[in-house]
């Protein structure tokens, strides 16, 4: 089967490789839709090389003799990481930090022609896509559900005003959750105009560019002389999460929701976080409660996939999908479709 392999980000290859082998408690899907994630493209983040795609939608057609909730042709969305659910971090709620969590990975990976679902991944992530729901939005289910995620830790109140810093995809998302709470004004940050546009389309009351703003100013200008009382962080750079500081008000929330290169420091006023009772949270992936969630908002159509995603691709322009997404102006979610 053909299979997408990431040495870097300029050299994405397709390569053969052998269809996946089932164990007993396990099945095996064909694959109809993966969603192309961001993180994928950062070097620093995996061991190269690594093979594509952790948002992945298909048709089951293989099952293992002792698998009973799932049979062939079911239409499902599985996800690559699960928790033990029964360890300390499982007890108390969080499951994304379960040791177990990382090891429980989808083989070889979404972005191959078929893949395997292990024992543990198809107990308690694995959903299945109701019918009017498309193979290409259920891939928004895991991306989704990471917003979901921190969207549980906000620490948002009625009539807000809530700030996400980057508006690529996961800005996206969040810009579009925020827009079914009761935050009062949501404004929306990044150096590209079209994500800036389709923010606003998505639920933004307002957009800043700061290549041609200072973000901080226009803030106070329209909300009253206030900072933010929610401040997202969707960029991965260090510049992202200092500017995010600059516009927290005090007793706010400053949440990073991507990370920064490693070893990347970012200066910090502690004595005026400490003075000024900023609260901080940091928020990693997605869990199989925020999966949920994130399907019954789709499933609902509480969520405008046709705005999310922006762009499709057959697995052979899978180079040109990754270039797209680094670019970081005219798209916010591509879709790779195995069968083109």
């Amino acid at each position: 089967m053909r299979t997408v392999v990431y040495y870097g980000q300029d050299d994405v290859r397709l390569e053969d490789r052998p269809v996946p082998q089932i164990g007993a408690a396990e099945v095996l899907v064909k694959t109809k839709a993966c969603g192309l994630c961001g993180g994928e493209t950062m070097p620093w983040y995996h061991e190269l090389p690594k093979y594509l795609g952790h948002e992945p939608t298909g048709e089951i057609v293989e099952v293992g003799a002792g698998v009973a909730d799932f049979q062939v042709g079911d239409r499902v969305f599985a996800h690559h990481h699960v928790a033990c659910m029964r360890c300390t971090y499982c007890r108390r709620g969080s499951f994304t930090l379960c040791e177990q969590f990382g090891r429980t990975k989808i083989h070889p990976a979404g972005m191959a022609e078929y893949f395997r679902i292990p024992e543990p991944n198809l107990r308690f992530d694995t959903l299945k896509l109701p019918e009017h729901l498309s193979y290409e939005a259920g891939t928004l289910i895991e991306p989704v559900g990471c917003a979901v995620k921190g969207m549980r830790t906000l620490g948002l109140q009625p009539g807000d005003t809530a700030v996400v810093v980057g508006s690529g995809f996961i800005g996206a998302a969040y810009v579009q959750l925020l827009s079914l709470s009761q935050a009062g004004r949501i404004v929306a940050l990044d150096f590209s105009d079209w994500r800036l546009r389709r923010a606003l389309e998505l639920g933004a009351t307002d957009a800043i560019n700061p290549a041609h703003h200072n973000a901080a100013e226009v803030l106070r200008e329209i909300n009253a002389g206030r900072l933010a009382d929610c401040v997202v962080v969707t960029a991965p750079t260090t510049a992202a999460w200092q500017s995010g500081f600059t516009l927290v008000e005090n007793g706010g929330t400053f949440q990073a929701a991507a990370p920064p290169p490693p070893h990347d420091p970012v200066s910090l006023d502690l004595n005026g976080l400490w003075f000024r009772e900023v609260t901080m949270n940091s928020t990693y992936s997605a869990s199989h409660t925020d999966t949920a969630a994130a399907l019954a908002l789709l499933a609902g159509e509480r969520l405008a996939v046709d705005r999310l995603i922006t762009h499709r691709f057959p697995m052979e322009r899978i180079q040109a999908a990754v270039d797209l997404l680094l670019a970081a102006d005219a798209s916010l979610k591509s879709v790779i479709l195995p069968e083109g």
